[in-house]
């Protein structure tokens, strides 16, 4: 469930071709660039991310592409590549970010902090009157 709701965000924040201006002077976005996994939180918790989950990679590109490739360990322990999209994204300003993968639209907030970056996504049980069970995830990315 985290890792499609980390998914769904992601793609949220990328999608979305680049302006047509071709100003050489123009600064380069701070998305541009390859990010691995670097950790995340559940309720303000650091959980242990594995060396799979660490492969986890996006690639975005200065023209408003991006590549994203997503692993899992399968039954036998061995890391294997489960996902792999390519398609675009835009900054939308004010730190939204927007992809378009396969139809879906998705915008999310990203935070940039040094060589890192991260967003965060709420988990409603659907339960008004108990909320014991809601969580709030935080997934780091950093800058290779």
């Amino acid at each position: 469930m985290k890792k499609m709701i980390l998914f769904l965000s992601v793609f949220a924040l990328v999608f979305t071709s680049c302006s047509s201006d071709n100003d050489d002077d123009a600064p380069i976005d701070p998305l541009v660039g390859t990010w691995k996994y670097y950790k995340f939180f559940e309720n303000g918790v650091e959980q242990t991310v594995s060396d799979c989950e660490s492969e986890e990679t996006f690639v975005f590109n200065s023209d408003g592409t991006f590549e994203y490739s997503y692993f899992e360990e399968d039954t036998d322990g061995n890391c294997e590549l489960e996902e792999f999209i390519s398609s675009t994204w835009s900054n939308d300003g004010d730190g939204f970010y927007t992809q378009y993968i396969e139809g879906d639209v998705a915008t999310q907030e990203l935070i940039f902090e040094d060589n890192t970056f991260y967003f965060e996504d709420f988990y409603d049980n659907g339960t008004p009157d108990d909320t014991s069970d809601d969580i709030t995830y935080k997934d780091v990315f950093i800058r290779q």
